[in-house]
């Protein structure tokens, strides 16, 4: 016999909404810039994501024109219609990001340093990138520090919403 479900006991909306973790205003958070991001289950992974931590906006950096937007709606679920994201030019993201924010690559460079050693500020904007090569030269130049996620096991790599996830929690983390 399968045990009834209490959804008023197991609902998530119902829990936030008794149980406020407002880390930041809105005008403070932190933004989600993703490169050459090219799947639009990846995009719209990125938008749903950015919903939950409260981003104040989402910046994808291509020069691609032909998105799918019926699958990155599916997968962004409620985030599609109450996220600020946009596509820009791949040159063009660094424009939009306020002067008073830090500008983070998650990104294994030569000088990229352990994500959990460092303090991070809701004014961040943390970047992402392709699926395939991470984030490109002209845009890691442009950022004030790389940081790595360590990674315990064989495999060493993330999916691009799952690094982005554990970037975006790790702000979270330190402002709660």
């Amino acid at each position: 016999m399968i045990n009834e479900i209490n959804l008023d006991y197991t609902s998530a909306q119902k829990m936030f909404e008794e149980k406020e973790f407002l880390a930041w205003k809105m005008e403070d958070a932190p933004i989600l810039v993703g490169v050459n991001i090219r799947s639009p289950e990846n995009i719209g992974g990125l938008i749903r994501l950015a919903g939950t931590i409260g981003c104040k906006q989402v910046l994808f950096a291509t020069d691609e024109e032909n998105h799918k937007l019926a699958k990155i709606k599916k997968t962004s679920t409620t985030g599609f219609n109450t996220v600020n994201w946009k596509f820009v030019g791949l040159n063009k993201w660094f424009r939009a990001i306020p002067a008073d924010y830090e500008i983070i690559a998650l990104e294994t460079t030569s000088d990229s340093k352990n994500i959990y050693s460092c303090k991070l500020n809701s004014k961040t904007a943390i970047l992402v990138g392709d699926e395939r090569y991470g984030i490109d030269m002209e845009s890691l130049k442009l950022c004030d520090k790389h940081l790595f996620i360590p990674m315990n096991g064989p495999v060493k790599s993330l999916n691009v919403v799952q690094a982005a996830t554990i970037g975006l929690y790790e702000i979270l983390r330190n402002h709660l």
